[in-house]
This record gives C-alpha cells, sequence and structure tokens, in this order.
C-alpha cells in the first residue's frame, strides 16, 4: 500500500516525519515531500505523480495549518483522483465538525487524542490487529506528544481554554500572541464572549472559579444559570469538589468613589447588582460562604478559572480612576508557572483580609 502523507508549517512537518516512520515499520510506501524528494527534482511534478499513484493520501492538520492552501490543494486533487483521503488530527480542534470554520471537513478524520485511537487507525490503514502493531502505535503517540510539548505556545493546563478565545471572532485583532507561555489578547476582556467561555468551562467539569470582580454585572445578569448550578451544589453536596470564590467591591467602602469613572451610575449600578446576586445566591450558609466583599483600590484583574489563569492590569488616569476594562487587553497563564503561582497567592491574601457578604 502506497501511502501520500501531506503537511504544512513546521509542527505538521515534524508530524508527518513520525508517521511516515511508523507506517515504514508496517511496511507501508509512506512518501513526505520534505524527506523523499532528492535536490534537484522538480517538486510540484514529483508531488502531483506520487499523489496520482498513492492508495491512501493522509492529511496531517495542527492547531496551524488547518485551512492551509497547500493542504487544500493536495487534498482536492486526491479526490479528484478518487483516492482515499485520511484527515488526522494531531490536536484539539472544537470546530472541527463545522463546514464554515473547517474546509477540510469531508471525511472522516482519524483523532490521535481520542480513546479509540487504535482501533480507528487499524482499520483505516487495513492493519493486522496484533500486539506489535499497538505498541507501536503506543510509541508513536509517546513521539507525539513530544513533537507537541515542543511547539506548545502555553502551558497544557491553559492551552484548550486559549484555542477555545482564539477561536472567536471578537478576540482577532492582532492576538493573541505568545511569549513565554503567556498568551496575549489584545481586546475582550471582560466582555460577555469572555464570561460565556469561563462559565461554560467551568461548569458540570471545573473545580476553580476565583473572580476578583468590582460589581460583577455581566456574570449576575447574564449567567443565572451558574447561580443556580452553585446553588444546587450547595444544597445538595455542601460545594464539595467546588472551589468558588467572588469578590464585589463593598459598597459601603471609600474605594467606590475613585472605582469608576462615571459616579453618576457606579454606585447605584454595583448596589442593584449586589441586590439581584442576594436573590440568585438566596439562603445557604454554604453558598454565600463563597462571596466577599473588599474595600481597597483594585489594581489588578484576576480571575482563576481550574489551571488558567485570566488577568488584567488597569492603567490609572490622573485622578486614580482605572479606565474602563471591557474589551481592554489580557493574559492567560497557567496557575503553576511562576506568574500564576504569584497571582493565585494575590488572590488568596485578598480574600482573607475580604470582609463576608453575610
Amino acid at each position: 500500500m502506497k501511502v501520500f502523507i501531506s503537511w504544512s508549517k513546521n509542527k505538521s512537518r515534524d508530524m508527518a516525519y513520525i508517521l511516515r516512520e511508523l507506517l515504514q515499520s508496517f511496511g507501508l510506501e509512506a512518501f513526505v515531500s520534505e524527506k523523499d524528494i532528492l535536490a534537484g527534482e522538480a517538486v510540484q511534478s514529483k508531488i502531483s505523480a506520487h499523489i496520482k499513484n498513492c492508495d491512501i493520501l493522509v492529511l496531517c492538520f495542527t492547531n496551524d495549518n488547518k485551512k492551509s492552501p497547500w493542504l487544500l490543494y493536495e487534498a482536492g486533487l486526491a479526490c479528484g483522483l478518487n483516492k482515499k483521503v485520511i484527515p488526522i488530527l494531531f490536536d484539539t480542534d472544537h470546530n472541527w465538525t463545522s463546514w464554515i470554520d473547517n474546509p477540510m471537513n469531508f471525511a472522516r478524520e482519524i483523532n490521535v487524542q481520542s480513546a479509540n485511537f487504535d482501533d480507528v487507525f487499524i482499520k483505516a490503514f487495513a492493519l493486522p490487529d496484533n500486539q506489535f502493531i499497538r505498541d507501536a502505535l503506543k510509541v508513536f503517540l509517546s513521539k507525539i506528544d513530544i513533537v507537541r510539548d515542543n511547539y506548545r505556545k502555553v502551558d497544557i493546563q491553559c492551552e484548550d481554554f486559549v484555542e477555545k478565545l482564539a477561536s472567536i471572532d471578537s478576540f482577532h485583532v492582532q492576538s493573541p500572541e505568545y511569549k513565554d507561555k503567556v498568551a496575549y489578547f489584545y481586546t475582550g476582556f471582560e466582555t460577555l464572549e469572555l464570561w460565556n467561555e469561563i462559565v461554560n468551562s467551568f461548569m458540570y467539569s471545573g473545580k476553580y472559579l476565583w473572580i476578583y470582580g468590582r460589581k460583577n454585572m455581566k456574570l449576575v445578569l447574564h449567567h443565572k444559570q451558574l447561580f443556580q448550578y452553585l446553588k444546587e451544589k450547595a444544597d445538595t453536596y455542601n460545594m464539595q469538589g467546588i472551589d468558588f470564590k467572588c469578590l464585589f467591591l463593598d459598597p459601603a467602602s471609600d474605594e467606590v468613589q475613585h472605582a469608576h469613572k462615571d459616579q453618576d451610575i457606579f454606585p447605584s449600578e454595583l448596589m442593584s447588582t449586589i441586590k439581584r446576586a442576594n436573590h440568585l445566591i438566596g439562603d445557604n450558609p454554604t453558598f454565600q460562604q463563597c462571596f466577599r466583599k473588599y474595600s481597597h483600590k483594585r489594581e489588578e484583574v484576576i480571575i482563576r478559572l481550574d489551571n488558567c489563569i485570566i488577568y488584567s492590569k488597569p492603567q490609572f488616569d490622573e485622578n486614580g480612576c482605572p479606565p474602563i476594562m471591557t474589551n481592554s487587553m489580557f493574559q492567560v497563564f497557567s496557575a503553576s508557572s511562576s506568574q500564576g503561582k504569584e497571582a493565585c497567592h494575590k488572590y488568596e491574601e485578598i480574600w482573607s483580609e475580604a470582609s463576608p457578604m453575610y
């Protein structure tokens, strides 16, 4: 059997090399352009010839090459020749099943991170199901993990959440950028879209959700289902397995005068939001303990979502007032990183000094 392995960009190329080695160990003839075209050979004609002569064309997909014109071209040529095309997903892709977001979604994929990867791979390539094959697939997956780690832009604890944010149009203005395992988003902070992703990521499977807010209006007004979920957890399980903390600015504190530029609306909005929150929280003492109020100047915004920290640092004007934070810059980094540990420690300090809401 002849297999043509299509790749685009460095990470996908390295995955293709490992796949080529695996298939060759099974006695299959596997072609990768970077490895199998010699100096002086006509690249395009040799690629076209190998696609025409192959039995299967494999597309190596990573999180940075899904819409690659080169993959589209090679896949289109193979489909036009009625070749069997197998997309292999080396990274998690939440939009893979979307025809709009994924022009490559025309053939059933193999996901290397799925629980039944071995079974699907063996069947797709018509391999014998024996221990040698399954052991080789285990080694293959371990090598793929090494490549994935080498190209990881953020720590693995944040990768899934950052990938979800990166797929949202609201955050696409020159972002995200990555440096030292930190994702920098230049827009989108405290937007409803961000809160939607935070709440959706936390509900039913999350453990940690710590919020260092002011009035938390978007949370209270638009995510009543979160309060209902947490209230049920408090009533039924005494919040066991969930660490939820939410900080409000104390409406009786002097800081209210400096916490927002628009003093005509901020104090009344703060009071109104707290009243709404009280209604949602109810009278369960366990759930009530999850809320506290602070009275100091908030110089940074910290949200912990499981092992991710969503962080922003406001710049104050000459009067000491922060700007409107909605749609501002923010960062995402791991709670286990040095920055993450510092942010968690800072939050816990603030929490310990804050006053009970009830």
